[in-house]
């Protein structure tokens, strides 16, 4: 009984590992929202598929929040509906490229500590549930 506990739960986790790789997969063929070029008027052009620096990302977003913030107002003020861009792209596509460069900068961390986390849970995997997987495994071939 405790034996298909503890399959259960390697099998749970196995799981849990193989949705997170999925993931990690489909950061690493962004799909970019924006040119990926910002330039906020300080003379510096920032290329987001490259930005390494997590607090420079944060910033540019922040930027964004503020301009778009301040857009509003103004709107507001002067009774207008106009739609707020930031260089011809709207503060979700910012923001969504901006995420999406945090998650590719965080693959390479995450693939390791998704590797050890496998190599641990096949050293706990039963017998019977690795001829399990095995067979599981032989049979989607078959298809």
């Amino acid at each position: 009984m405790a034996k298909k506990v503890t399959d259960q739960k390697i099998l749970d986790l196995i799981e849990v590992v193989k949705k997170k790789k999925a993931a990690i997969a489909k950061a690493e063929k962004p799909q970019w929202k924006t040119n990926c070029s910002f330039n906020h008027g300080n003379g510096v052009r920032y290329n987001l598929q490259v930005e390494q620096d997590l607090n420079t990302l944060v910033q540019l977003l922040g930027y964004v929040l503020m301009l778009e913030s301040v857009f509003a107002q103004a709107n507001y003020l002067l009774n207008t509906k106009e739609e707020f861009n930031f260089l011809g792209y709207s503060r979700e596509d910012w923001q969504s490229d901006i995420e999406t460069r945090i998650a590719k900068i965080q693959i390479k961390k995450e693939k390791a500590e998704l590797q050890t986390l496998e190599e641990r849970l096949s050293k706990l995997i039963s017998p019977e549930l690795r001829a399990e997987l095995e067979l599981k495994e032989i049979e989607q071939i078959l298809k």
